[in-house]
């Protein structure tokens, strides 16, 4: 879920992110062991017998399983300001087939709850009282007594937003290939909700990702930002990548805004071609309106599905699916980004699908799955 930025913050551009220690040449980061080895190995978890596993109350300043079904696959997660958690996702029950599945909860509880009548895609929320559900061909409200279902009518739903008074959807987005592709070139559409209509909105760059007044994408084949007005998105200048190879192009996929200071953080990647494929690094930004910096990493590659969420403290994590399987993150601090992977019960390889933030807590939620469709898992940090 996004948060609404009410006031930006003008202050001096921010140091640079610290940088990788790495070559062109020798294009591995220093933090790759403890990425796949350190955090995973520091958690124990205990996994209940039966289809459902409760787990114990996150403990603070680390991520941990809180809730696993192994008959589950959940695909979208909204926190409330209130702290309702809503999970989305299907069911495969014992007598066989699958079926719709939404969840509420907190903490480590969670409990079926009536849902909309369609499988949801996507979430979003502002309050107890206005949660939005995203299907194929219908979308709903949930007005804290029933589900107010209408008709959907436009593309498929990427990524869904509340942000302040405003509704948006991004639609139709693709991603860059695992291996490349030559002429690759971004595409999405941005729809807002203006009364009763989803009206396409005009957007000087390609858009993935939105939070606040941002907007994370690119234009031409190269990163790029853009700011929200309150009538129209104007494209914001950013300084030129560190690396320049021929034949080279760049996206941001996410971006997260601090909303105390008004600090930006974006996420994406930047590729080129490399034999018969493409070669490829982790793209990130940071700043304030004024002054931004780039870093390069090494690891984890390009990764053109990563999200990004602010943390509640100034800084911001990056989710991306991990080589080898599973999901590792970027913890981007006020002066370092610290690497560390999701823990999963023993025997289970599970990835994060979709991640959430309660506004103002600091506490941050993510639900995913096992790569076959199974093994439900949600998981929680907590300061």
């Amino acid at each position: 879920m996004a948060i609404d930025v009410a006031r930006q913050v003008r202050i001096s551009p921010s140091p640079p992110l610290p940088h990788a220690n790495f070559s062109p040449e020798r294009r591995v980061s220093p933090f790759v062991g403890i990425l796949f080895r350190g955090t995973a190995a520091a958690v124990a978890f205990f996994v209940a017998a039966g289809p459902a596993a409760a787990h114990a109350v996150a403990p603070a300043g680390q991520w941990s399983v809180v809730h696993d079904d192994r008959r589950d696959s959940y695909d979208a997660v909204t926190v409330t300001p209130g702290g309702a958690v809503w999970v989305a996702g299907t069911r495969r029950p014992d007598r066989g087939g699958t079926e719709s599945l939404l969840l509420k909860g907190g903490r480590s509880t969670f409990k079926r709850v009536t849902g909309p009548g369609f499988r949801v895609k996507r979430l979003t929320s502002a309050s107890d009282t206005r949660v939005w559900a995203f299907g194929a061909s219908r979308y709903a409200r949930w007005d804290g007594k029933r589900w107010q279902v209408k008709p959907w009518r436009y593309g498929r739903v990427d990524r869904a937003y509340s942000i302040g008074r405003n509704l948006w959807v991004i639609e139709n987005s693709n991603a860059f290939p695992a291996a490349g592709a030559a002429g690759w070139k971004a595409r999405s559409t941005l729809r807002r909700l203006d009364g009763s209509v989803w009206r396409k909105v005009h957007t000087p760059i390609v858009v993935k990702g939105l939070d606040g007044k941002w907007a994370a994408g690119s234009v031409r084949g190269t990163a790029a930002l853009a700011r929200w007005t309150g009538t129209a998105w104007r494209a914001v200048a950013l300084p030129a990548i560190p690396s320049a190879r021929s034949g080279q192009i760049s996206e941001l996929t996410d971006v997260a805004v601090d909303g105390e200071t008004g600090r930006v953080m974006a996420v994406g990647w930047v590729a080129w071609p490399c034999g018969n494929s493409f070669c490829g690094e982790t793209l990130l930004l940071s700043g304030y309106l004024g002054g931004f910096n780039f870093e390069v990493r090494g690891e984890p590659g390009i990764q053109p599905r990563a999200q990004a969420e602010p943390d509640g403290r100034g800084g911001a994590w990056v989710v991306y699916d991990a080589k080898g399987g599973g999901s590792g993150f970027l913890h981007i601090g006020t002066d370092s980004v610290e690497p560390g992977a999701f823990p999963t019960p023993p025997n289970q390889n599970a990835s994060v699908r979709d991640l959430a933030i309660q506004p103002e807590s600091g506490s941050a939620w993510a639900v995913g799955a096992a790569s076959s469709g199974r093994s439900g898992l949600i998981w929680a940090y907590r300061r």
